[in-house]
Order: C-alpha cells, then structure tokens, then sequence
C-alpha cells in the first residue's frame, strides 16, 4: 500500500490514464493539448471554482476492504484533472468518516473546496454534529456548510449564521436534492441570500431549472449541482442509454461519453458554479471530469441533447 504522505499524484494520473485508454474513454482534445478546466466564480466574490467536483461515496465513510488506496485514488484522479470541490461526508453513523484523516495525510486538505452537511435535527445536535465534521476536516474556517433538505430552518440556520460571524466557515447555505416543490425553497432564498444553494439537477429532472436556477442567477447565489445521473432512481440515468451509441454532433461540445453529456448539459446552465458527483471508480472520475474541458453547448444545442435523452425514456 502506498504511503499517502509521499504519493506522487503525477505518477497516479499516468496510471490513471492508462486505465482510462485501456477502457476505450477518450479525454478530450482540449485536455490533450493542456487546456484546463471550466471554472465559474462564487457570486460576489473572486474565488472561482472548477465546475465538475467529486461527491462523498462510501469509501470516503468507511475504507473498503483493499484499505486507502482507492479514497487516495479517486481524490488523486479528481485533483490531477483540475477538481478542487469536495462534497464531505456527512454522517458519523456509527462512526466518524475516515475522509477527514485521509486528505489531511495526503497533505491535500487546503488545495481542496470543502463542503460540508448538518444532517441532523435539534439545535444542540447540530452544533455537535457541525463540530465533529470540522474536526474530522481539521480546516479552518471551513469553506462551505449547508443544512441539508431545508430541516428545521428555523433553527439550523441562525447556527449557520452564528458561525458565520465567528469566522468559523466562508459560505452558508442549503441543500434540497428532494424532487418536491420548490416554493419553499426560493422564497428562502429571497429572504435570507444564502451564498450556496446545492440541488438535484439533471436533464432528467429540470424543475430547478424553472425557478431556483434563474433566482439564483438573478440573485448572486452560488449553486451546486447533484444528482447528475439520477432519473427516476439513483443512476437510471445510464440504464436509459444502455446499448446507445453517443451522436455524432456530441464531438462539437467535446463530448466522449454519455457521462460526459449529462455533466456537459449541467454546466452550460449559466447559473451551475459547480457539479459533484459520486463513484467509486477511477476510470469513471477522470470520465467525468472530462466533462469539464472543451466546448460547452448552447442554449440550441441544450435542447437538441434534451430532446435525444427524453426520447430514450
């Protein structure tokens, strides 16, 4: 097992490559020729973030039976392809995530955008709950909290705000990956101007695009994208194109893969700062990530590969 406070991540990225070649996912020729990522600021400020991010999977709660080496792998590929934004686990159910511990040991914890989740309900609850994640992340001040699916608003987000003004994270905000109404939602938004806003959006669920989305873009709030893969259930995203082969126009936004054009119709939304994403293979981060290089389609093409992809359900 590599020690993970000398692991060379361009050493990684050149097996990583490999791995990718071998599984027949071309990268586009804007990586090819040293292009970088995609980035979109958060509203208001001069801080700019990479728009394709990595999710907290399971290996990032507890470590798989191999031991550290895919967490390190999957972190590794993220940050060679040009990613800094990090979802954080957020449970410590029964135990505390061993995410924490890693990129602290890989001596990658500061170059990363951390985000981090109350999960939890009650106002003593939450200010544990909030203390053990920053602790398990040992950064200071944190980069992003969020109260996860808008619980007890009335409650969390003074906390938020508290340790806002204590200095103890840069952004606030809150999550709403529920497909539900989302009035609620907005008129939160309206009224408090939360710096980020993370929720579910995806060619096959396009309701933020109707309100949240145009608020947010309107209003200088950031939003991070989930669920990019997600239909009616979690990944059914990749059922519908099973057996289908990409158009030949998707080469024109440089698109490789059906991963790809999911992540690419994402981020051509102007009001996308940032998408995270969840996997717990390598091949499929440096896939993703991809997705965040070359041309982006506009609003035409958006729903020319809207119409395709509806048309397979």
């Amino acid at each position: 097992m590599s020690d993970t406070g000398t692991f060379d991540r361009r050493e990684f990225i050149k097996a990583s490559a490999l791995i990718a070649g071998a599984a027949a996912i071309p990268l586009s020729t804007a990586i090819a020729q040293g292009g970088s990522m995609i980035t979109r600021p958060i509203p208001g400020t001069n801080e700019r973030l990479p728009v394709i991010g990595l999710g907290a999977p399971e290996p990032f709660i507890d470590l798989p039976p191999e031991g550290k080496e895919l967490p390190i792998s999957l972190i590794n590929a993220m940050m060679e392809m040009g990613g800094t934004v990090m979802d954080s686990p957020s449970f410590f159910r029964p135990n505390v995530p061993v995410f924490g511990p890693l990129i602290n040991e890989m001596g990658v914890r500061d170059d990363l955008f951390l985000i981090g989740k109350s999960t939890v309900n009650g106002r003593e609850n939450v200010i544990n709950h909030l203390d053990k994640l920053m602790v398990n992340l040992d950064k200071y001040p944190m980069d992003s909290l969020l109260i996860h699916n808008m619980r007890e608003m009335d409650v969390q987000w003074p906390i938020l705000k508290e340790l806002k003004a204590q200095g103890k994270v840069r952004h606030i905000g809150l999550s709403l990956t529920r497909q539900v109404d989302y009035g609620p939602l907005v008129s939160f938004m309206a009224t408090e101007k939360p710096d980020i806003v993370m929720t579910g959006y995806s060619i096959t669920q396009q309701g933020p695009a109707n309100s949240v989305l145009p608020f947010a873009r309107d209003n200088g709030i950031a939003i991070i994208g989930v669920e990019p893969f997600k239909a009616v259930d979690d990944g059914a995203f990749f059922s519908m194109v099973a057996g289908k082969e990409l158009p030949d126009w998707a080469a024109e936004i440089d698109v490789h893969s059906w991963a790809q054009f999911s992540l690419k119709w994402i981020i051509s939304d102007p009001a996308i700062t940032s998408v995270v994403t969840e996997t717990v293979s390598v091949k499929h981060v440096i896939d993703n990530m991809g997705g965040g290089y070359g041309h982006l389609p506009d609003q035409a093409m958006r729903q020319k590969m809207s119409d395709l992809l509806l048309s397979f359900a």
